[in-house]
């Protein structure tokens, strides 16, 4: 009688390259086979993983809501002086062009950024980095056109960067702070050089402000990427067993070794380190083409 193949071990074989993964595996997989003896408690990570999914493209739009309530507030802050005479309007308005401008493309950067969301045509970070480029760029011409840095729309630059540095890798937040901060500097140098002593240079201020720009990026950065590890670490697969997992990351990896190369395939295979050959009966195994 023959006896039956023994089914191979990946996680052995992964041992043999690299002993950390392998042991994340065995322990996922212990994991996930406690889970399956209790078909509840799986269905239930089940949708706690795809509940959370949801609550990040859901937070983004809600951040979102904030820019349609600031442009509509700019936008206000320009049409009702005319229609009541005692509405108060900004104080120290240097370039109402600018003003109105920045207002209205504001509010058609929000519609823009809820289509992106609604549609996912893009990842959640390239639709946030974007999104916090041009706030930056718009605070920027806000802070310009209505007194410089003694306006207080220079606070804009402080929600932009605490915002940007909680939904943000540290990496961008630092970048969006050293942003805000350039920003800030050349709009105020610029500010008093050009306005003939309408605008007075505040230095220290501009210092001040600087300093704390890239002390709130970051601290605020580090504080949440140590909450998204220690998510991470929480994490535990429903059901999924160590070979769906190897399968489902070598799909992952072929689909991005294809796209990074715009779908040359010997290049792909190049990328990953395989053979032409390998790669592409691995694409057919999974039918990915």
């Amino acid at each position: 009688m023959a006896t039956p193949k023994k089914k191979p071990n990946p996680a052995g074989l992964i041992a043999i390259a690299n002993p950390n993964l392998a042991k994340k595996l065995n322990d996922d997989e212990q994991e996930a086979s406690a889970t399956q003896a209790d078909p509840q408690a799986a269905k239930k990570k089940a949708l706690d993983l795809a509940s959370f999914e949801k609550d990040k493209w859901k937070a983004v739009l809600t951040l979102n809501m904030f820019r349609y309530a600031l442009a509509l507030y700019l936008i206000g802050l320009i049409t009702l002086p005319r229609v009541f005479p005692n509405f108060a309007s900004v104080n120290k308005l240097l370039y109402p062009g600018m003003f109105k401008i920045a207002a209205i493309t504001l509010l058609i950067s929000a519609v823009c950024f809820t289509i992106f969301t609604s549609t996912k045509k893009f990842t959640l970070s390239q639709i946030l980095t974007v999104q916090f480029v041009v706030d930056v760029l718009l605070a920027g011409a806000l802070v310009h056109a209505t007194g410089s840095i003694e306006s207080n729309f220079s606070l804009l630059f402080f929600i932009i960067v605490t915002t940007g540095s909680v939904v943000l890798r540290r990496k961008h937040a630092l970048a969006l702070a050293s942003g805000a901060t350039i920003m800030l500097f050349y709009e105020h140098v610029y500010s008093f050089w050009r306005a003939n002593a309408v605008i007075e240079a505040k230095l220290d201020t501009l210092a001040v402000y600087c300093v704390i720009l890239m002390i709130a990026g970051w601290s605020i950065s580090y504080l949440a990427s140590r909450l998204r590890n220690a998510e991470l670490k929480s994490y535990v697969p429903g059901s999924e067993s160590i070979e769906e997992f190897l399968v489902r990351e070598e799909k992952a990896a072929l689909a991005a070794a294809l796209e990074s190369t715009n779908g040359n395939k010997t290049e792909a295979a190049k990328l990953i380190g395989m053979s032409f050959r390998s790669f592409r009966y691995k694409l057919t195994k999974y039918d990915m083409g």
